[in-house]
């Protein structure tokens, strides 16, 4: 899996992120970035 290197420099979590924030950053991460599979957590997390 490839990183976006760049992406993640300028997208950095938040310490203690909301829920709304956390699905911010891993929506925006499945677009911009392969290192993971985003699209799985982030099916998680909006299930909460």
């Amino acid at each position: 899996m490839a990183i976006n290197k760049q992406w993640h420099l300028e997208n950095k979590m938040p310490k203690n992120p909301t829920l709304e924030q956390k699905i911010k950053w891993h929506t925006g991460h499945a677009k911009n970035c392969t290192c993971r599979d985003s699209k799985e957590h982030l099916k998680k997390l909006k299930l909460k």
